[in-house]
């Protein structure tokens, strides 16, 4: 109870900060803000486990890095000197968001967590640095070519699960980076990913997947398979469902914009993401045995909200386009 408790304030301050600095137009307050977002989250990290509390010390290490290049930025504009302190800025935002090429921490730090601060760490603490990045960035284009290129290429070979949600956030944090100039877009590109992000692991703590492997062993219903089956094709962008949606919102920003090289890059990457979600895919439906037969109709209402969700999303908002 008390635990719970802690989780719900800490939760609360990590909100009504990150409020505070996507808000703010003082660096200072900015700053400040980002430094009690990550002394909230600490508390929320830390459990019984012996990876937790070394995930703990190396995210607080790496956010006080980034914090303190930050620093240095905001220095550097106020000397108002020949210094790029943009660049200083944004790299330190890029740290702190954990973006390709600066990305190996975000892995080892996942490895410790429990799915709530897990959750955390890859969407809501990304939502303030985004906001910084989206008023000091002008081009960030090598960027989004290297984090959409290692998130896809290194999450094929994964047999961790942790290991797998963290490549493909850092592969989504390239396609969130390509609509940066657009506030509502990236917006709505992270909701709707943070969604998908929350049907999967609660799908993966409800099956206790904790490695691709298992998927081949793992006794469950049919109903309960087709939903992790949904749920990953979804985070594959495979059409119609969820995934899909937000994946043609970026392709349609980038033909309008006449980004041709990041649109190649998407589509090749995009293949490779879905190939390695396919294969989960085909793993988690390949154990049909005679327990799964008899417990064909086991369904559960989550399964159910979960399938509804990815199915029905991307109809309802074409049904609405066409109608204004």
């Amino acid at each position: 109870m008390k635990k719970n408790f802690n989780s719900i304030m800490f939760s609360t301050i990590i909100m009504m900060s990150m409020l505070m600095a996507a808000s703010s137009n003082n660096w200072i307050m900015i700053w400040c803000s980002l430094e009690i977002m990550l002394i909230s989250f600490i508390p929320i990290m830390v459990s019984d486990k012996l990876l937790a509390s070394e995930s703990t010390i190396q995210y607080f290490i790496i956010q006080s890095i980034s914090s303190s290049l930050l620093m240095m930025g905001v220095v550097f504009m106020v000397m108002k000197g020949d210094y790029n302190y943009l660049y200083v800025i944004n790299m330190s935002l890029m740290i702190k968001m954990g973006v390709a090429p600066f990305h190996n921490w975000v892995l080892t730090v996942i490895e410790g967590l429990t799915l709530y601060p897990m959750f955390m760490m890859l969407t809501i603490l990304k939502i303030a640095p985004l906001a910084m990045m989206s008023y000091t960035t002008k081009s960030l284009t090598m960027i989004i070519l290297i984090t959409m290129i290692t998130g896809a290429i290194l999450g094929i070979n994964q047999n961790s699960a942790k290991k797998l949600i963290g490549y493909s956030s850092i592969y989504n944090m390239g396609l969130i980076l390509s609509l940066i100039k657009n506030n509502l877009m990236w917006m709505f590109y992270l909701l709707t990913y943070s969604v998908m992000m929350i049907m999967l692991m609660v799908t993966f703590k409800k099956e206790k997947i904790y490695y691709i492997n298992q998927m081949i062993i793992k006794e469950s219903s049919i109903y309960s398979k087709m939903n992790l089956w949904i749920n990953m094709l979804s985070m594959g962008g495979m059409p119609p469902l969820m995934g899909f949606m937000i994946k043609l919102m970026v392709i349609q920003m980038m033909i309008m914009n006449e980004m041709n090289i990041l649109l190649v890059i998407l589509i090749t990457s995009s293949l490779l993401v879905m190939f390695f979600y396919l294969r989960m895919s085909f793993l988690s439906i390949m154990n049909f045995t005679l327990e799964m037969k008899t417990n064909l109709f086991d369904k559960s209402k989550l399964s159910a909200m979960f399938i509804s969700v990815n199915m029905l999303t991307l109809p309802i908002i074409l049904s609405t386009k066409m109608l204004t």
